[in-house]
Parts: structure tokens; C-alpha cells; sequence
């Protein structure tokens, strides 16, 4: 069950989510996963409102290209998964190679016909830039 979109939420619920190694607000930190906080809360880590709407972040699959300097001519079969509500990834999205844990590393990728995503930050995922191919 995901921690609350609200800022009324104890370390308690936290605990509860996360089973950490004990119950204090670092080693929650250090045990949480990083694809299961939201990113308009995550901030720094440092306090608990940034657990806020923690393990509610949903993950939709989609087929996309992997890096490569010519992605406009790349072939789209691997499988991703974004935290968009669309179909394809958009700016501000996160993106996975798996439903929510592993980021997916830097890099220009295809997600369909001719539109493309960039990812500048192999620790985060997240989609900075999209595009098309001329």
C-alpha cells in the first residue's frame, strides 16, 4: 500500500511500506527503492514529506529502440516501462528497464515511427527531451 498524496502521514506508515533494517528515517531512505518515489516529492532524501506518494507511481510498458547514434534507423524491440498516464514516455517521465526499480540509462532512443526520448542521467531515468526524425 503506497504512502499517502497528503502531508499527514507518520514515519509509521513509512516503516510499514518499507520493512527497513529499523525503523528510523535513514535506513527507511536507504532501503526504500529509488523508481518507487514520486518525483515531485523526492527532493533530497533528507525529510519525511519526501516519502510522500511513495510506491503509488503506476508503470506502463511500451517498445522502444535501445541507444544508438542512428536511432532514427534503430529497430524498436525492447520493452521499457514509464510513469506517464500515455502510452509513450514524455518529458518528465521515468523510465525502467523493469516495472519501477532499475533505471534506464542515458541515452537517444526511438519509442515509435519516427519519434524519439533522450535520457541525460543514467542514476534517474528520467526522460529530459523528446523528438522526431527528419
Amino acid at each position: 500500500m503506497a504512502i499517502p498524496d497528503t502531508t499527514t502521514f507518520s514515519l509509521s506508515d513509512v516503516v510499514t511500506e518499507i520493512i527497513p533494517t529499523t525503523n528510523d528515517l535513514v535506513d527507511c531512505f536507504a532501503d526504500a527503492v529509488a523508481g518507487k518515489f514520486d518525483a515531485t516529492y523526492s527532493g533530497d532524501q533528507n525529510q519525511l514529506l519526501n516519502f510522500r506518494n511513495y510506491g503509488a507511481v503506476t508503470t506502463t510498458a511500451f517498445s522502444s529502440s535501445i541507444n544508438e547514434r542512428s536511432v532514427c534507423s534503430a529497430t524498436i524491440d525492447q520493452t521499457y516501462y514509464h510513469s506517464g498516464t500515455g502510452s509513450l514516455p514524455v518529458v518528465g517521465d521515468t523510465v525502467w528497464t523493469d516495472q519501477g526499480t532499475t533505471p534506464l540509462g542515458l541515452g537517444n532512443r526511438r519509442k515509435s515511427g519516427t519519434t524519439t526520448y533522450n535520457i541525460t542521467s543514467s542514476t534517474t531515468g528520467l526522460v529530459d527531451s523528446v523528438g522526431t526524425c527528419d
